[in-house]
Parts: structure tokens; sequence; C-alpha cells
């Protein structure tokens, strides 16, 4: 056993006081410099994330013919940010009709989007066996589709004309067929597809000329380039305006990695064109407690991850699915906290770009 010496403990005890007075003093200045930073205020102005338009859905158990009802709907998504909806569908189902009526909430709806300063896309028909019957009967379930299409988009253009001067109300047509990637990969499909989309553009802008959207969707993680060449050669025969381009994180259809992959892919290939791809960010979950595909609210910060992951630049905009079924007409601490970062966002817009600029 080694003992040490009376005299290393003197000198130690001296040491120690040292020590401790130096702490002391650095503590001090660490917790004065941390009050003075949380004192001054936040002079920087908050990121902008330009979330252009969001979908709806018209479920006719949840949308009646009232448009003060309406127009207190799309109020509430300019508060949160979003000046241009999209209608999903003015009709579903998978019985085509030769003498087309609208549907009895339509006229509330374009009231409502004239009294609140809403611009409108316009959906055409929903059919949830569209892929199965374009496998089965290829031409001559388009021809029928087209058929129905021309006098859809006449009636919804009487619609309009009845309320307002269309431009006042009208910011597009969307087609909700929605396009699954692997389609694209069937060269008999994708000609199929090609003839549809362009000739029910003609249609369209026969009927009311302006942009025309699609939306398109896939579970294919791998070959991001090959989806996006074939994405490109279909916007680009059918002369399409604009592809929305689901992200599939919220139907856990893609990961964060390959939904990334595949958005970038497709920004770089239709750089130089003259469509263009708007990214739909799932803003919800598969709820685990239903046997069907039903969905509840994501969180906040899995919103906000999703938001950064689907954009490459400040200006690049979003769309959002949606605001209506996991926000506005859902209500817990998620959709609470979602409306709260939007309004946020919202107010940053327009202290960036000013009042309705994100169009």
């Amino acid at each position: 056993m080694t003992v040490k010496p009376a005299e290393y403990f003197s000198d130690f005890r001296r040491t120690s006081k040292s020590l401790f007075l130096g702490l002391f003093c650095l503590v001090s200045f660490l917790f004065s410099t941390a009050n003075k930073a949380q004192a001054q205020p936040d002079s920087g102005i908050k990121e902008c994330i330009p979330i252009r338009m969001s979908f709806i859905q018209p479920w006719g158990n949840e949308y009646f013919p009232n448009h003060r009802l309406w127009r207190s709907e799309l109020l509430s998504h300019q508060r949160l940010g979003v000046e241009e909806i999209i209608l999903q569908w003015t009709l579903w189902g998978n019985e085509l009709i030769m003498e087309v009526k609208p549907p009895i909430w339509l006229e509330a709806a374009v009231m409502g989007a004239h009294q609140s300063g809403t611009k409108m896309w316009f959906g055409l028909r929903y059919d949830p066996s569209f892929i199965a019957k374009l496998r089965a009967e290829g031409q001559p379930y388009l021809d029928r589709r087209l058929e129905e299409t021309r006098k859809l988009a006449n009636a919804l253009k009487a619609q309009m004309q009845y309320v307002a001067e269309p431009s006042e109300i009208f910011a597009g047509w969307y087609i909700p067929d929605e396009i699954d990637g692997r389609l694209l990969l069937d060269s008999d499909l994708r000609e199929l597809i090609t003839q549809y989309t362009t000739q029910t553009r003609d249609v369209l802008q026969e009927v009311l000329p302006g942009p025309v959207a699609i939306s398109g969707y896939t579970d294919l993680k791998s070959e991001p380039q090959k989806l996006a060449d074939y994405w490109n050669s279909l916007m680009a025969a059918s002369s399409m305006d604009l592809l929305l381009l689901q992200d599939g994180l919220g139907a856990k259809l893609m990961e964060p990695y390959s939904s990334r992959s595949l958005q970038r892919a497709i920004s770089q290939a239709f750089q130089l064109q003259d469509h263009t791809v708007i990214p739909v960010v799932e803003i919800f979950e598969i709820d685990p407690r239903t046997v069907d595909f039903k969905t509840i609210p994501t969180t906040m910060n899995t919103m906000k991850s999703r938001l950064k992951n689907a954009r490459f630049s400040d200006e690049q905009p979003v769309a959002l699915f949606s605001l209506s079924s996991h926000i506005l007409r859902f209500d817990n601490k998620h959709s609470r906290d979602m409306a709260e970062f939007l309004t946020g966002n919202a107010k940053a817009c327009e202290d960036t770009y000013g009042p309705n600029s994100i169009r």
C-alpha cells in the first residue's frame, strides 16, 4: 500500500478551490447568456411551405345542397392557406349514364366557391372499376366514358355560368381515374391510357378550355427513372398539364426514401416540358381498428416530415390529401395540431409573398 505525503493534500485543497471558483464563473456566464437569448424576440420570418391545393371527396352523406356550408368550409381551407380545391369527382360509381344530371350538391358548391373566392378543379366521374374494365374491355369502355365526359363537362360549365363567369370559379379539370404506375409498364395498357387521356383532354378543351390534371401513384420502389420516363411520355403525348403524384406514405405504398427518389426523378424529367408535377402529401394513416381501408389524421411531426420529403426547393408547391377529411371533419389532438401549424404557415406565406399568391 502506498501513502501520499501531507504536502500533496495541502496542494490539492488549493487546486480544488481554484477549480471550484472557475466552474462557478462559467456556469453563471452560461446562465446569463441563455436568459438574454430567451428574452430576445424572434425577429425572423418562418419558412413558407406553398400549399397550393387540397382535395375534397364529396360523399353524398357528408356534403349537402347548402351553399352556406360550402362557403364556410372553403373559407376554412383559406385560413389554412389553401386557395384551390380539387373536387375529386362529381359522379361516383361504375354505372355510366347517358342522361347526365349533376349531383344536387353541385350548385351549392359552385355558389360557395364564388362567394368565398375559391378556385376549383372540377373532377369528372370516379369509376372504382376503371382498371378492371380497362383490362377487360379496352377501347369500347373508354369510348363510353368519353361520351359521358362530354355531357358531364357541358353540365358543369352550365352550372358555373348560372352562378358567375366560369373564370371566377374554374381552376381547371381533374380526371379522377388514378393511374397506377404498374399500368405504365404494360405497353398495351399504356397505349390505351394515352389514348384515353388525349381524347379526354380534347373533349374538355372543346367544352371549356383550361388546364387538365391527372393523379398517379405506385408501390414500385425500384426503377424510379423508368417510371419517370413513362410518365413524361404520357403527359407529353396527351398534352396533359399537371400530374398530381401521391407520395404513398399514408397509404403505406412507399417508404420515404423510395417516394422521394420517384418525386425527384419525375421533377427532373419534367423540368424542360410544358407539363408539371405537384407532390400530393398524404396527411393520414390507415386506421388499424378497421377492416376496410379507413384513415385517421397523422401526427403534426409526421406531416412536417412528409412535407420536407416531397419538396426540393423553397418555391415548390404541394397538394394535401386532405384538409377536409383529416382536419376540418376530424377533431382530435393530431388534427388540431396540424391545423395550428398550417395556420402559422399560411401567415408566413402571406408575410413572404402577399395574400392569395400561392397559385
